[in-house]
């Protein structure tokens, strides 16, 4: 369990896999990220985690890298409102309310700077839905 301080009863917690590809659907989304070295913002489900995405009954956090250029308060905005579409959309949320989602711009991607590709190393882009590990 996270320590995001949902409220149990309210709302049912959202899919952190759900979260991850609504998140990294978006335009301007590099990647997600997995947080400082202090503290990792990650799900622990059996057998894997989600890294950047933090769910508590009726809320999700989302930590993410931005692409270079991309105005960062409307990627921001539209990763919001994915996840909230994405999970009201689930089969097992329908007819709940929207969670809130709260977004955090940890880092934007920079393509031409070459010490990109060791950040690019602990930040993740899954394939599917969220990162295995």
């Amino acid at each position: 369990m996270s320590n995001l301080g949902g409220t149990p009863g309210l709302a049912p917690e959202p899919d952190a896999e759900i979260v991850a590809a609504a998140a990294l659907s978006c335009d301007g989304v590099h990647s997600l990220t997995r947080g400082s070295d202090v503290v990792e913002i990650a799900t622990y489900l059996p057998g894997r985690r989600v890294l950047g995405v933090r769910v508590a009954p009726g809320r999700a956090e989302v930590h993410i890298v931005t692409e270079y250029g991309a105005n960062m308060v409307d990627v921001a905005d539209r990763v919001r409102a994915a996840v909230q579409t994405a999970v009201q959309a689930a089969p097992s949320e329908s007819g709940t309310p929207p969670p809130q989602v709260d977004v955090y711009v940890d880092d934007v991607h920079d393509p031409n700077v070459p010490q990109q590709q060791a950040l690019d190393a602990q930040t993740t882009r899954p394939s599917g839905a969220g990162e295995v590990r």
